[in-house]
């Protein structure tokens, strides 16, 4: 099953060639501790370690860090990726002197685990860490940002040209210990086993088959803190496995797509057991615009038309996610931004009709059931998808069926996720479903999948813009809005980028991707749900941290 990102990179569009399934379950005993702390012990559905956890707490390494380094270690500020708001965090907030320099505020009276105090000084080592140490630079800061300075609390980063939405980037950075990092010969190996943080726990216990977290007394909003322990059990990388152990009630919080989520999960204990599964990204089909026919904006106008977006999401997710809006907006989460001349908030009804028209005004006619070209040769194409992306392969296969309806022979190719990454990325593809957006940030989500900078040619990978659009109008409207440091330039900004995914379609959008949130209430309550949607239920991200810091015991 696919997921939403891990990672704290902004770039959706990049993480799902990377992300793992995250759906896994717990080891056998968890439940026991949980009931005998009286609701003092936070159990979560965490890492995957076949069933052996690797030790490795080091919060700048993001490919091996365990989930538990999280609650250990904080960020400035968190972005939201349902509506882009923030939440500080190390710092009380930022502003902009002008569209190039940012200046955060450090919060003040916070000490680090071993009681050293949390400087400004710590946030600039920390970003110049990552200087000295690309491969710990997964979110491109420095190559973005030419400086970072302290003075007093306040820390003030300069970009090289004006970047103002890459602010929710540098504020998600974790921060870590100057007084113990510097001492570290090579960080990108350092496995941080006795880690010192700014948060909420500090480790407890570490075994192969299960972790545990004890809560930082010191912490500087300890009182906001209603776990003692949090226990993360080591997850097999078997998903039916684990999905039992999720439905029988081993954990307060679980992250896994469940087919019939009432029947297994709710109705095992239905005073307790809840879930929300909020759209966390969309799910589209990437067609090769270096190709004919998709270069052909009409084309790709059909194609979205001959498409029932609410049906391909029943196929992929029960239906527990809808079609998707072809503005390149997650509605409602960012409603605010949605440009209202759109016709129906940009939601794409199937109009068979209506693809024919688009077709023939490409120069495909109808003829005996098929979409013929000009020769009379039918119309033909591949779409690939990941053959253990579960919902995407059910999805794509009904995609098949509509398409075929309309005349195109359509072949659906599965291979494996290198094998898909590989190609995406080199451009030797026809249509690939993929994901977009889910940042919060519609700069973000439009840069990433339209900037004709990622544009590179066929055989070159690049890690953005799979379909290789490019347009001056999108390029100028994206440099616009990374200038633009008040709401009325932003706001004109964002309606051109919808109006262009709209109107050209560089990629056809269609169903939204769940995130899948479990929740048991016995222990504790104060889980997002769609009433307070204050974080998205990902328990392998920032979320995590989100979520912590607002549960209350159960009473």
């Amino acid at each position: 099953m696919k997921h939403v990102s891990r990672t704290r990179s902004t770039a959706f569009a990049s993480v799902l060639l990377l992300a793992s399934a995250l759906a896994f379950g717990a080891c056998a005993g968890s439940d026991n501790k949980t009931e005998a702390a009286g609701g003092g012990t936070l159990t979560i559905q965490g890492d995957a370690g076949n069933p052996q956890l690797v030790e490795n707490f080091n919060p700048l390494v993001l490919a091996t860090e365990l989930h538990g380094a999280q609650l250990m270690y904080e960020p400035l500020e968190i972005r939201s990726p349902i509506d882009g708001s923030f939440t500080p965090f190390l710092a009380t907030g930022h502003t902009f002197p002008n569209p190039k320099t940012v200046v955060f505020t450090i919060r003040q009276n916070v000490t680090w685990s071993d009681g050293k105090p949390f400087t400004a000084q710590d946030v600039v080592f920390t970003y110049d860490l990552l200087k000295k140490f690309p491969a710990l630079d997964s979110s491109g800061i420095w190559s973005q940002i030419s400086g970072a300075k302290a003075s007093g609390n306040k820390v003030t980063v300069t970009f090289k040209k004006p970047n103002v939405p890459f602010v929710g980037v540098l504020a998600s950075q974790v921060i870590v210990p100057q007084h113990i990092w510097s001492t570290i010969k090579d960080p990108t190996k350092f496995t941080n086993t006795t880690p010192v943080g700014t948060g909420p726990f500090t480790l407890d216990k570490f075994a192969p088959t299960q972790y545990s977290l004890k809560k930082n007394t010191s912490y500087w909003q300890a009182d906001k803190i209603a776990p003692d322990e949090v226990v993360m059990p080591a997850q097999s990388t078997n998903q039916s496995t684990n999905q039992l152990d999720v439905t029988s009630g081993k954990f307060d919080w679980s992250y896994n797509y469940l087919p019939d989520v009432d029947k297994t999960y709710v109705s095992r204990d239905k005073a307790h057991n809840t879930y929300w599964f909020p759209p966390g990204g969309t799910i589209g089909l990437f067609l090769n615009l270096t190709k004919a026919p998709y270069q052909n904006v009409d084309f790709r106008k059909g194609i979205s038309a001959a498409l029932d977006r609410d049906t391909i999401a029943q196929k992929a997710v029960n239906g527990y996610e809808k079609g998707a809006s072809q503005s390149g907006l997650i509605l409602p989460n960012l409603q605010k931004w949605l440009d209202p001349s759109i016709p129906n908030s940009g939601n794409i009804t199937q109009d068979t009709s209506g693809a024919v028209a688009d077709f023939k005004k490409a120069g495909y006619t109808q003829q005996g059931g098929k979409l013929l070209d000009s020769s009379g040769q039918q119309v033909s194409m591949t779409i690939m998808a990941p053959s253990n992306y579960s919902d995407w392969i059910a999805a794509a296969k009904e995609v098949v069926n509509e398409l075929g309806a309309i005349g195109i022979k359509v072949t659906l190719d599965t291979p494996t996720a290198a094998q898909y990454t590989s190609a995406t990325q080199s451009g030797n593809f026809d249509a690939a479903f993929g994901g977009y957006g889910g940042t919060g940030d519609p700069y973000t989500d439009f840069n990433n999948t339209l900037n004709s900078a990622f544009a590179a040619p066929v055989g070159t990978p690049t890690a953005n813009n799979f379909e290789r659009f490019k347009d001056p109008k999108v390029d100028a409207a994206l440099n616009a809005l990374a200038g633009a440091t008040g709401q009325a330039r932003q706001q004109k900004a964002v309606h051109q980028l919808e109006n262009i995914m709209y109107d050209q379609v560089p990629v056809v959008l269609m169903y939204y991707g769940g995130s899948w949130g479990l929740f048991s209430t016995k222990n504790f309550t104060g889980w997002p749900s769609q009433s307070d949607a204050y974080a998205l239920p990902t328990s392998y991200n920032d979320e995590l941290l989100e979520v912590v810091t607002h549960l209350q015991r159960a009473s």
